[in-house]
C-alpha cells in the first residue's frame, strides 16, 4: 500500500472516530460522507486519481475506493450501534400501575378519548425523541 494513501486513510479514519467519541455518533456520520464529497468538489482531478489507485492486485486488484467504502461500512455499523445502544440505555421503564379493584363487580372503564395504559400519544413520543436527540433522558 502505497504510504500516501495508507497516511489519507488513517488521518480519516481518526477524525472520524474523534467526532465520534468527543461530539456526536450523527455528526460523524455526516463528516463520514461529507468529506469525500467535499474533496471530489474541491479537488476533482486529484481526488478521483486517488480513488483509482490500484493497492493490491494479487487475484482481484483492490482500488482506494474499495478501501473508502470498507471504512464506510465499518464506521456505519459503528454509529449504529451507538445510537440504538444509547437509546436503549436513556429510555427509563415504565412503573407497573396497580389497577384499582372494580367496585360492584363492574370492570374498571378507561374514559373515552383517554389512551390506554402503556400507550402514548404522537405529541409523547414526539417530545421524548426530542429529549433524546438532545442528550437529556426522557421523563
Amino acid at each position: 500500500m502505497e504510504i500516501l494513501s495508507l497516511l489519507v486513510f488513517f488521518i480519516y479514519t481518526l477524525i472520524i472516530l474523534m467526532v465520534l467519541i468527543y461530539v456526536s455518533p450523527l455528526l460523524s456520520a455526516l463528516v463520514l460522507v461529507f468529506l469525500p464529497v467535499l474533496a471530489i468538489y474541491l479537488l476533482p482531478e486529484w481526488t478521483m486519481e486517488f480513488f483509482s489507485q490500484i493497492q493490491f492486485s494479487v487475484v482481484v486488484p483492490v482500488y482506494n475506493i474499495h478501501i473508502l467504502l470498507l471504512i464506510w461500512s465499518a464506521f456505519i455499523g459503528i454509529i449504529a450501534y451507538v445510537e440504538i445502544s444509547s437509546w436503549y440505555i436513556l429510555k427509563e421503564p415504565e412503573p407497573k400501575k396497580q389497577e384499582k379493584p372494580a367496585v360492584d363487580g363492574l370492570p374498571n372503564e378507561v374514559p373515552k378519548g383517554a389512551p390506554k395504559p402503556g400507550q402514548t400519544t404522537l405529541k409523547d413520543f414526539v417530545q421524548k425523541l426530542m429529549m433524546i436527540l438532545k442528550g437529556q433522558k426522557p421523563k
